[in-house]
């Protein structure tokens, strides 16, 4: 339930408008300590719009959605999504992650290291060493990813299919985020989700750990 859309111009490392929601129940930040706390761990398609030092939760980003309100499925924990980040710098924050103390971790990465031409064979070493990490958490899903806009063209997804491997040789559920933001319309620029993308994503997540029966 969306009362007020503010654009608030953020100075320093973005230096550009922010759109966020603000929910008639959480007025935009979420004190909610229902349900499993939750922990986002990835780039800039968990962070969305948030200004997370803030504890502002944005429109698109898909964590939102999962805490934010009286009804919301999940609790609070962390959304640790930061733009621009390669798995690498990704799994430098697991400990970040861990400390949040996460019942349900989501991880997501690869997107910036196939724009700046990281070998496929370097990002699932990250993946594999972030789940190495977090082997006490009950329950981690990984994430498929949008294509970066650099990357090549076709049928063809081999960052995706070694996601799902992973996922599978662990036996971990997947949130197939980079089939929603395939869609067309689906994304603001031809990666980052839309609101009405970034609710539906949500949802996915939500599917592949039935949330709703966490609580």
């Amino acid at each position: 339930m969306i009362g007020v859309v503010a654009a608030v111009s953020v100075l320093g490392p973005l230096k550009k408008p922010i759109l966020y929601v603000w929910n008639a129940e959480c007025f935009g930040w979420s004190t909610n300590d229902v349900g499993p706390r939750l922990v986002a761990l990835g780039d800039s398609i968990a962070e969305g719009n948030s200004y997370v030092a803030l504890g502002i939760h944005g429109d698109t980003s898909w964590y939102s959605y999962l805490v934010c309100g009286a009804d919301a499925p999940a609790a609070n924990g962390a959304n640790l999504g930061k733009t621009g980040q390669t798995t690498d710098r990704i799994h430098a924050r697991i400990d970040d992650a861990l400390a949040a103390a996460p019942d349900i971790l989501v991880v997501n990465g690869g997107t910036n290291d196939q724009a700046r031409g990281v070998p496929l064979v370097d990002i699932v070493a990250n993946l594999t060493a972030i789940l190495d990490r977090a082997m006490d958490v009950d329950t981690v899903v990984l994430a498929t990813v949008p294509r970066a806009r650099s990357a090549r063209s076709g049928p063809d997804d081999p960052l995706n299919d070694a996601i799902r491997g992973l996922a599978m040789e662990r036996g971990l559920p997947v949130a197939d985020f980079a089939q929603t933001l395939a869609e067309p319309g689906a994304t603001l620029d031809g990666v980052h989700p839309t609101a009405k993308s970034a609710r539906i994503m949500a949802g996915q997540v939500m599917a592949a750990v039935a949330l709703g029966d966490h609580a």
